[in-house]
């Protein structure tokens, strides 16, 4: 394998506690601010997309480049998206839920206004896509259990592979974690929550414990043969002994997620957002915070152990 570092001895147990402090600073701040601003959590959360909060969205396809600013003075309580690559003279236009019955008149009432407000510009094709209030707040609830049910069935499995609860809490974690500090940034630089935004959350649980099982897994090969050292050492010589693998696979990654989000149009800007500041946290958590866990829970259940 292409050695990036040769034989590193970082000392990564050894800064943990830094970086769990900084962890804890970015949920709590994520939550707190999710609180004060309605956004994502409460009883009328703000912040999804029509397919979760229900509503009307509009693709249109203008005969020229299309003026957002127009457009948003047309139909003033939608939002406003170039749809696509530019040069295809498309925006998204996204209606919040109003009554069912509604739902129909307000696409129509949109291009209406549209097409009287912006005459200069004609719409050659437009489609849309309808949701009520009742399947989007359906569709949200089994996104979060979709997700919960990943974590539940995630905890098991590396359980039972690692012949230890621990293992498992510990990547459980180190999951929950990414996904808590990834929505964290989300809300911070307020993208809406769609349903490619929980595709890229559910890439990221199965990415991020993919690499902490990959150093799990050098750790539980070194207990085999390294018996009088501690748990610390061996797995922080772990992560040393894996770091080149953990630069080459989660640097590529990440390049090309950062491609997607800079290059991929408006659409796909969102999934791309999330896949790069997930792939940055579960690196970090995967170093930071689940390997940390795993040394604390021995400690922890050292210290019951009355000494001889």
């Amino acid at each position: 394998m292409l050695e990036i570092l040769k034989n590193p001895s970082f000392d990564f147990i050894g800064k943990a506690k830094y970086f769990i402090a900084l962890s804890l600073l970015l949920i709590f701040g994520g939550l707190g601010y999710m609180l004060a601003t309605g956004v994502y959590i409460g009883s009328n959360p703000k912040g999804y997309g029509v397919e979760f909060s229900g509503g009307t969205q509009l693709i249109l396809h203008f005969e020229k480049t299309p003026e957002n600013d127009r457009i948003r003075a047309a139909v003033p309580d939608a939002t406003i998206q170039t749809y696509d690559v530019p040069s295809k003279n498309q925006v998204l236009v996204r209606i919040a839920a109003a009554d069912e019955g509604a739902l129909d008149q307000a696409a129509n009432n949109a291009k209406a206004a549209i097409a009287a407000k912006y005459s200069e510009n004609r719409i050659l094709e437009s489609s849309s896509e309808i949701v009520g209030p009742t399947v989007g707040a359906d569709l949200r609830e089994k996104a979060i259990q979709l997700t919960v049910w990943g974590l539940v069935f995630q905890l098991l499995y590396i359980t039972w592979r690692f012949g230890g609860a621990i293992w498992g809490a510990a990547a459980t974690i180190a999951v929950f974690h990414d996904v808590l500090v990834t929505l964290a940034f989300l809300a911070f630089f307020k993208y809406e929550i769609t349903l490619n935004i929980i595709a890229a959350l559910l890439t990221l649980v199965g990415y991020s414990v993919n690499d902490t099982i990959v150093i799990f897994d050098r750790a539980r090969e070194n207990l085999k043969t390294r018996k009088k050292d501690s748990l610390a050492k061996i797995l922080n010589d772990s992560l040393n002994q894996t770091l080149t693998r953990t630069l080459i696979s989660n640097g590529t990654t990440f390049l090309a997620v950062l491609g997607l989000f800079l290059f991929g149009g408006e659409v796909l800007r969102g999934f791309g957002f999330t896949m790069v500041i997930g792939i940055l946290v579960g690196t970090y958590s995967t170093i930071y915070i689940a390997s940390p866990i795993v040394i604390w829970w021995q400690n922890r259940q050292a210290a019951r152990v009355p000494s001889a």
